[in-house]
């Protein structure tokens, strides 16, 4: 079977998929005995055995979102194959793997509330010391590194970094740069009693608030600078010494959101953000 196949949008099975690798496996320097055994591909790479749940290759590559990325799922299988044939780790990533990491972290402002929710979620997953890697930054905020994935947000627990090649602060430094690089331009919307930001990622318009000094080119800016972020999507300010932008603000502040952020208003002050009574 060719892998063309992988370009066909019906989901592939078991036994397609296990026809493609026993073809890949073919001439493969250090690879031998490709064969299907209880549901497994298994191949001697190495001088090593090789299993394969055919079942969960099979979901991972029909859970990719479109031909482009279930052919690099399916090198990056290829890449472990040979790294072990060659005396190497197969689990450790390649260096486009690396790079597919790096640059898919951006920095998520959360509610505290959820470490503990990850946590629990972890110890369901069978990992009991699943930690949630994050920072406070104000109140009940949190800074998170997130995954952009195509079609989800994956939260980085505290060391996968690690497998990468990166320690946990680093995971950080490389979430704010890519919100640089990504929000290098962003647009302020009047509502009149408040105003908003908007960038090319509207998920992640409360993000905005922590590149190096988003405020530097906003025009009229009060003296008393009142946030209001319920949502990762929403950021929105005001001037604090007027009623009707304070109550506009608590207004959006109190709206529910699927991904929340705090039900409280923040005021910007010279060294960071504190809680706005």
């Amino acid at each position: 079977m060719d892998r063309a196949r992988l370009n066909e949008a019906r989901p592939v099975s078991e036994a397609e998929l296990a026809a493609l690798l026993q073809a890949a496996s073919r001439g493969r320097t250090g690879v031998s005995g490709a064969r299907v055994d209880a549901g497994d591909f298994v191949v001697v790479a190495g001088g090593t055995e090789m299993r394969f749940g055919l079942a969960s290759l099979s979901a991972q590559l029909n859970r990719e979102p479109d031909a482009s990325h279930r052919q690099k799922a399916f090198d990056s299988l290829l890449q472990k194959l040979d790294r072990m044939a060659a005396g190497g780790d197969p689990s450790k990533p390649s260096p486009a793997e690396v790079a597919r990491f790096r640059d898919a972290l951006l920095p998520v402002l959360k509610n505290r509330s959820y470490v503990d929710d990850f946590a629990a979620l972890a110890r369901k997953q069978g990992v009991p010391d699943g930690k949630l890697l994050h920072l406070p930054l104000a109140g009940d905020v949190i800074v998170v590194p997130a995954l952009d994935l195509p079609r989800i947000t994956r939260f980085v627990p505290v060391g996968e970094g690690r497998r990468y090649g990166m320690s946990d602060a680093q995971v950080f430094e490389a979430a704010l740069a890519n919100l640089e690089r990504r929000a290098n331009r962003f647009e302020i919307h009047d509502h009149g009693a408040f105003r908003a930001f908007d960038f090319d990622l509207p998920d992640y318009n409360a993000s905005l608030l922590l590149l190096p000094n988003p405020w530097k080119d906003i025009p009229d800016l009060p003296k008393t600078v009142v946030i209001a972020m319920p949502g990762r999507s929403v950021l929105a300010f005001g001037d604090g010494d007027d009623p009707k932008a304070v109550a506009a603000l608590r207004a959006i502040a109190a709206m529910k959101d699927d991904y929340p952020v705090s039900r409280m208003l923040f005021r910007l002050a010279p060294g960071g953000l504190q809680p706005f009574r």
